[in-house]
């Protein structure tokens, strides 16, 4: 996109926004500011449909149901995370996270696995493929070493792995699993691929050959769907794919509008993703790139939100006589401070915590020799802060 000297004053002036994206050797992401709210978006002359429907030659165009299938794997894996009748095998679960084969559901299995989808975005690692096998390798953990939790007939304690309450299960430190799985493919799976994944693939240069802006500048009306359409759409479905069914990120983004604060993100969320694809189809790639910028920064406050929502729950019990009471909000919590790796903050175009940052913060919720038992409400608050100084929320906002 070429803008003058003229254009770019007046829209400094109008406090509009236009991508941060280098296209043609510009870059004014130092001027304009980010996209971070529907107001951002300048939709001037775009029609944007109620619902994510969209149609060339009277057939639709959309396509996510590689991602509908993912989705509905991980809820019939999680499921057995906790299944004790009869009690599943290593088997069990490298078949379905792995191989995508034995599903109860049929139309689940296939070439679409979950495993490979796991911190694998062009964004954060293409060229990083250590820190991909190392996250790869924590979810392989939490299915293996389940299996010995669920197999306990003891009661949970400090260094004794078994059940609490009748319905959790805890491993020796406290952490129940399969929260662990659940909340950090949120991030690991959900918001990687969203974010991070197909979101840099729309970039009109991501592999220098500019391909993908060429086909959507051709489209004709009697054509199918453009490559551009279709990763968008993938986009989409690792939000929306899985409908009343999804436990990951499109549940969460309902679930967080219960804290009044964040309460306007679901709508905001969904209106940029149908802002984002009509431009594409109208091909006004700034406005697309607003959208997406838009996308970024609400999705990536979630982890956050959830996150230190868990810690500050868990608080009211981790001091008592009971604090096994506050262990399952801390597994929750474990999870979204997991997936805060996954993040995308539209000013650095990093996530807001790196790995490293990630597990030095884990290390203070649960390494210690005893797990959740060592933990206490002032420790929980630390934590809380220490992520709240990435955000431009705090905790009272959270707490609302």
């Amino acid at each position: 996109m070429k803008i003058t000297k003229l254009t770019l004053a007046v829209l400094v002036a109008a406090g509009a926004f236009f991508t941060s994206c280098s296209k043609g050797g510009d870059d004014i992401e130092d001027i304009i500011k980010h996209a971070k709210n529907l107001e951002d978006i300048d939709v001037t002359g775009l029609t944007v449909p109620e619902n994510y429907e969209f149609s060339r030659n009277e057939t639709t165009t959309v396509d996510y149901s590689g991602q509908t299938t993912r989705l509905l794997q991980v809820n019939e894996i999680g499921a057995l995370l906790t299944q004790t009748n009869p009690l599943p095998t290593q088997e069990d679960f490298t078949n379905r996270f792995n191989q995508a084969v034995s599903f109860t559901d049929a139309s689940l299995n296939g070439s679409k696995n979950v495993r490979s989808k796991v911190a694998a975005s062009v964004g954060l690692y293409a060229t990083n493929q250590n820190d991909a096998d190392a996250i790869k390798a924590d979810f392989d953990s939490y299915l293996t070493n389940q299996l010995a939790v669920i197999a306990s007939d003891k009661e949970a304690s400090q260094g004794v792995a078994g059940i609490y309450d009748g319905k959790r299960y805890f491993n020796e430190k406290g952490l129940e699993y399969n929260q662990a799985f659940y909340k950090g493919l949120i991030g690991a799976l959900a918001i990687d691929q969203t974010l991070n994944h197909y979101f840099n693939r729309l970039d009109d240069n991501f592999d220098g050959s500019n391909a993908y802006r060429t086909e959507n500048d051709a489209v004709a009306s009697t054509d199918g769907s453009t490559t551009m359409e279709h990763h968008f759409d993938e986009a989409y479905g690792y939000v929306y794919g899985a409908g009343d069914a999804d436990k990951l990120l499109g549940h969460y983004l309902e679930e967080v509008a219960g804290q009044s604060y964040f309460s306007n993100i679901r709508e905001i969320v969904k209106k940029a993703f149908l802002i984002g694809r009509a431009a594409i189809v109208a091909k006004k790639y700034d406005v697309r790139d607003a959208a997406v910028e838009v996308i970024r920064y609400q999705i990536s406050k979630i982890p956050a939100a959830r996150g230190v929502y868990y810690l500050q729950k868990a608080k009211a019990s981790i001091d008592g006589d009971e604090s096994r009471a506050a262990f399952h909000a801390l597994s929750e919590g474990y999870g979204f401070i997991y997936s805060l790796q996954f993040t995308y903050n539209v000013e650095t175009k990093a996530p807001y915590f790196t790995k490293a940052e990630v597990d030095a913060l884990l290390t203070k919720l649960y390494g210690s020799t005893n797990g959740f038992y060592d933990l206490t409400a002032d420790k929980l608050e630390e934590i809380s802060e220490e992520i709240l100084e990435k955000y431009d929320f705090n905790l009272e906002q959270v707490n609302q």
